[in-house]
């Protein structure tokens, strides 16, 4: 066996367990083992057959995902006849737009029980070809078509929380639902299920709209349920696509459509509610799974998971990953262990809300000394009465202002120390206490390459002055202040202290008399005085 065979055999064992399971999960009601496959090569092509084990559970379907390289790739199955194999077939398979995950289904009325099956892909030699799964699955069971329930109740509309933009079905092509949509809530809508696609990454908008409709296709021709299973789908941008159809069309999500059972979570899709995010996000099942949910992403989800919780009253500890559900890795190891801070960031949005309070803009710059000054403006204001600064750096936040109403103002930020990016964020309050982030910046502080003593501020002062300075490295500083006869009036800095950060001390001209006085900075290090810098301030009476 070719050495290429070999990697890809050995990354089929290991990856199977886990995988399989997630399949099994989705769109399988039973994981099916597979032998190792038997390669053969012609020419320029390669063939690789899996053959499974017996199944004993009745099925008229079998679902297998994958990853192969390349776009020159067919599929088939055949099965296990009282007289030998059966003829092969092909299966039906949808290839993601942007990476190398496949999927493939075969589907007919005839059911089947206790025979095995084969499964064979052709590819360009060297392509390389990945199964992480196979199940089997009964049509019979499927509740998707079934009509006549009564309509749910209890959704209503928000004042004060706003859904995602939506990116409604004719957007991305959808095919029309096949037979007869049933309501979701009967009587209630019970949970919101967190998904992920395994795969069908998508960071742009036309990505995100071909994935969408790739999926479609695969859940209605390859699985044969009436639609794509989730209610909704989002863009690892934190696009959101509406996934099934509602009840009445065409609706506006932020009124609160009636939804329509999907068919996301085997044996409990009455009342959840199923949201998917592209991309796989399962590092278990190799390099194809690492993706981690972005910043973008995760805000949006937030605001989905709170309206959708507002709107169809599903309490905020029913948000659910797709393994609270059954044995499946979705939605991924990068992303279950999210839920409990996804579930008190809904809490939070769900007192505050998200209408809007106000505009405003910050703007952040920082000078030589590490100094970092801020200024904003409110564009408008709809009922703010307070609003605060914060910053958040080295992972803390701090408040370094606060104010009232909605007017202008600045500040300067002198409390940096060392080196790196620094955000800022301007929160404003209204009079309810509802909270809201409407403006944010960041700004880089620079590492000087020596040691630096800045600038005083303010110069002139009347109280109190600040006075920064950077060490390039580690050494025994000694921070004082003269007067204009040399006698010391202030010793602001006197240890040991670590290079590679500023620093800042404030000097307290309070009880001494106007005038010019001098600071010095020395600082020894191991081979003596390595750095001696003085200069002048004043001070006004």
């Amino acid at each position: 066996m070719k050495p290429h065979l070999l990697f890809l055999t050995a990354c089929l064992l290991a990856g199977a367990p886990a995988a399989r399971a997630q399949l099994v999960g989705d769109m399988a009601e039973a994981a099916v083992a597979l032998a190792p496959p038997r390669v053969e090569q012609a020419g320029k092509r390669a063939a690789y057959t899996f053959e499974s084990a017996g199944v004993a559970e009745a099925f008229n379907g079998v679902v297998v995902q994958g990853f192969a390289d390349g776009a020159d790739f067919e599929g088939w199955i055949r099965f296990e006849e009282t007289d030998g194999w059966g003829a092969w077939l092909p299966l039906y398979v949808v290839r993601s737009a942007t990476d190398a995950a496949f999927l493939a289904a075969y589907r007919s009325d005839t059911f089947r029980q206790g025979g095995r099956f084969e499964l064979r892909f052709s590819t360009k030699a060297g392509g390389g070809l990945h199964l992480v799964g196979a199940g089997v699955f009964d049509n019979r069971r499927d509740a998707d078509r079934l009509a006549g329930a009564a309509p749910g109740a209890g959704a209503k509309a928000s004042d004060h929380l706003f859904p995602p933009v939506m990116h409604a079905r004719p957007a991305w092509g959808a095919a029309p639902f096949i037979g007869n949509p049933i309501p979701l809530a009967r009587p209630s809508h019970d949970y919101i299920t967190f998904h992920h696609a395994a795969g069908f990454g998508a960071t742009t908008l036309d990505e995100g709209l071909q994935q969408v409709k790739n999926i479609q296709t695969f859940h209605q021709n390859g699985r044969g349920w009436s639609d794509i299973g989730y209610h909704f789908v989002m863009d690892q941008s934190g696009r959101l696509y509406q996934g099934r159809p509602f009840l009445t069309e065409p609706v506006a999500l932020k009124d609160v459509p009636r939804l329509v059972q999907g068919a996301h979570v085997g044996n409990n899709n009455t009342g959840n509610i199923g949201v998917c995010v592209l991309g796989c996000y399962h590092p278990p099942e190799g390099a194809n799974c690492r993706d981690a949910i972005t910043p973008a992403a995760l805000d949006s989800l937030v605001t989905l998971f709170a309206f959708l919780s507002n709107a169809y009253g599903v309490p905020t500890n029913q948000i659910k990953g797709h393994r609270d559900f059954s044995s499946t890795a979705c939605p991924g190891d990068n992303n279950y262990p999210l839920l409990p801070q996804i579930r008190q960031r809904v809490q939070d949005l769900l007192r505050t809300g998200n209408q809007p309070l106000g505009a405003a803009t910050l703007d952040a710059a920082s000078d030589d000394a590490g100094v970092v000054r801020l200024a904003w403006t409110f564009l408008e204001d709809n009922g703010i009465t307070a609003y605060r600064i914060e910053r958040v750096y080295d992972d803390e936040a701090a408040v370094v202002f606060e104010g009232e109403g909605a007017l202008p103002d600045a500040f300067t930020d002198a409390g940096l120390t060392r080196p790196g990016t620094v955000a800022y964020r301007l929160t404003a309050r209204n009079a309810a206490g509802r909270e809201q982030i409407l403006a944010a910046a960041q700004v880089a502080i620079a590492a000087p390459g020596d040691y630096v003593l800045a600038h005083n501020f303010p110069n002139p002062f009347r109280e109190a002055t600040t006075i920064r300075y950077f060490l390039e490295q580690d050494g025994l500083v000694t921070l004082a202040v003269y007067d204009v006869t040399g006698r010391r009036v202030a010793l602001l800095a006197d240890a040991f202290q670590d290079g590679g950060r500023w620093y800042a001390r404030s000097f307290d001209g309070r009880g001494l008399p106007g005038g010019t006085y001098f600071y010095r900075l020395r600082v020894d290090g191991f081979a003596g005085l390595v750095y001696d810098k003085t200069r002048a301030v004043t001070l006004v009476r």
